[in-house]
């Protein structure tokens, strides 16, 4: 099974998330300045550059594949022993992700979009080659914050 997804998700902006963007780095920066943490004023100037730079790119396409050794994302193969677990949060048209979950905890867990895939058809794929976590029914806190504040 193949498919592919954005590699990230543009969201819809208001001139007034814009107006909210620049004013929170304008407070930080000046609160910055006048306590004198100019590492901090640099790390805020680079990461605004940084994150508009991204705002004015399309996403990338991400290519998804699923094997019988594992998973294939853009060329990175991944084994299923690296692989601790999965679980899917299918919650149209909100959340449609599955999460992959490694043994190692310093790992993020990925996450993939499933786009207009089939949950059910990737879930009965996925519990020949992993065990699949069915009390997981949030996505991760910072996908939430992320979401919200449509970074």
């Amino acid at each position: 099974m193949e498919w592919q997804f954005p590699e990230f998700v543009q969201h819809p902006r208001s001139r007034a998330w814009y107006l909210l963007f620049m004013a929170a780095v304008i407070v930080f920066a000046a609160t910055s300045i006048w306590t004198a943490n100019y590492t901090f004023l640099m790390i805020i100037v680079l990461g605004t550059v940084i994150y508009v730079i991204r705002l004015r790119l399309k996403p990338p396409l991400v290519t998804f594949s699923i094997r019988e050794e594992g998973v294939e994302i853009s060329g990175r193969f991944y084994s299923w022993d690296e692989f601790k677990e999965y679980w899917i949060l299918y919650k149209p048209p909100v959340v449609k992700k599955l999460f992959l979950e490694f043994k190692g905890t310093f790992r993020p867990a990925l996450d993939i979009s499933l786009e207009n895939q089939n949950p059910l058809k990737v879930r009965q794929l996925f519990n020949e080659y992993l065990l699949e976590n069915t009390s997981r029914e949030q996505e991760p806190v910072s996908d939430q914050w992320a979401r919200m504040l449509k970074l």
